[in-house]
């Protein structure tokens, strides 16, 4: 007889609440798995840790109800097929035109439009939420985006 094994649940997740800003950083990362071609991308944001629960400030991510407990990771990570694309000056500043930054998430859907609200976010000093779950102590989780 063999008993299959059943898929590991994801964890709960937890609403973290940010406001982007300069203390904010992105880094992007694109798999490949086989060599060749392309897999699925990943997309970390660094944040401060906010002080006080429910109201970051910019550059800071806070959760609802508690304020940070020592070691909770200042990073979030979300995976997915979205790429998006930006445009960078020599001296390091992201192009902009009339409608603001140039970044523009490639892919189209519900994951795409996750991406370009955390982008979005990041770079307007904007407030956003993200439902996460810490994971080994090293990074939050992605599982959803918005409250």
């Amino acid at each position: 007889m063999i008993i299959p094994l059943s898929a590991q649940a994801e964890p709960p997740s937890y609403p973290l609440i940010c406001r982007g800003g300069s203390g904010m950083r992105i880094a992007t990362a694109h798999d490949v798995p086989d060599g060749i071609r392309t897999g699925n991308n990943s997309m970390t944001v660094y944040f401060r840790a906010g002080r006080i629960a429910a109201n970051p400030r910019p550059g800071e991510c806070v959760w609802r109800d508690r304020t940070f407990r020592p070691g909770e990771p200042e990073n979030f990570w979300i995976k997915g097929p979205v790429e998006f694309s930006f445009q960078v000056y020599g001296d390091g500043r992201v192009a902009r035109d009339g409608s603001g930054w140039r970044l523009t998430p490639e892919g189209s859907g519900s994951q795409a439009q996750d991406w370009k609200q955390i982008v979005d976010g990041v770079m307007n000093g904007q407030v956003f939420t993200v439902q996460v779950y810490n994971e080994s102590g090293r990074t939050m989780v992605v599982t959803r985006v918005g409250s």
